[in-house]
């Protein structure tokens, strides 16, 4: 009769997750992997599969994360205003004493060049999902009137996730809440040119 778990699944996901987003997946190691869950290598491995199949696993949880917060910018006002709720959700994680809240997964691992290509292609799709995410809202704005910039909405998303990856490297670099708050603003500024 199999042994019955005495932890909780999620919750350990969770703990993947945060250490894969903060170390990378080079630099997760299965050591750090069981400091970071108090499980042994065994129980990780018959739980969640080897290293390659934890990390993708962790890749969809930080997705999933990601999208209860993104659901929120569906309910804002107009174009615009999800927008500037997005920029604002990132700028409070990339400014969050937590170092998995500072970090993202998917621009990690894009960074780090992971050279296995199920990884390649979970985190590239991933990331261009973030993109159409940011085009569909782009164009919202441009339909509602709250973006008076006529560029394609993919171009202005370009810029979005241009921005994105700049603020998670810009906080690595020291920068501070107002410092990246004040590239937000200049940025969305170009939503205002006819």
């Amino acid at each position: 009769m199999p042994r019955e778990r005495s932890f909780s699944e999620p919750d350990v996901l969770d703990m993947l997750t945060d250490a894969f987003s903060t170390h990378g997946y080079a630099g997760t190691s299965m050591a750090l992997l069981q400091q970071a869950t108090g499980l042994g290598k065994q129980s990780l491995y018959n739980t969640f599969g080897d290293k390659q199949s934890m990390y993708l696993q962790a890749i969809d949880c930080a997705v999933q994360r990601f999208a209860r917060g993104a659901a929120a910018m569906q309910a804002a006002p107009d174009g615009r205003a999800a927008v500037g709720l997005y920029f604002e959700t990132l700028i409070q994680n990339c400014a969050s004493e937590d170092p998995a809240q500072r970090h993202c997964i998917v621009t990690s691992g894009l960074l780090e060049g992971v050279d296995d290509a199920p990884l390649n292609w979970a985190l590239t799709s991933r990331w261009q999902a973030t993109h159409e995410m940011l085009r569909t809202v782009v164009e919202r704005g441009q339909h509602d009137g709250s973006i008076a910039n006529r560029a394609p909405s993919a171009e202005l998303a370009d810029v979005l996730m241009a921005l994105t990856s700049g603020l998670r490297v810009a906080v690595r670099a020291g920068r501070s809440r107002a410092q990246m708050e004040r590239l937000v603003a200049i940025t969305l500024g170009v939503f205002d040119k006819v």
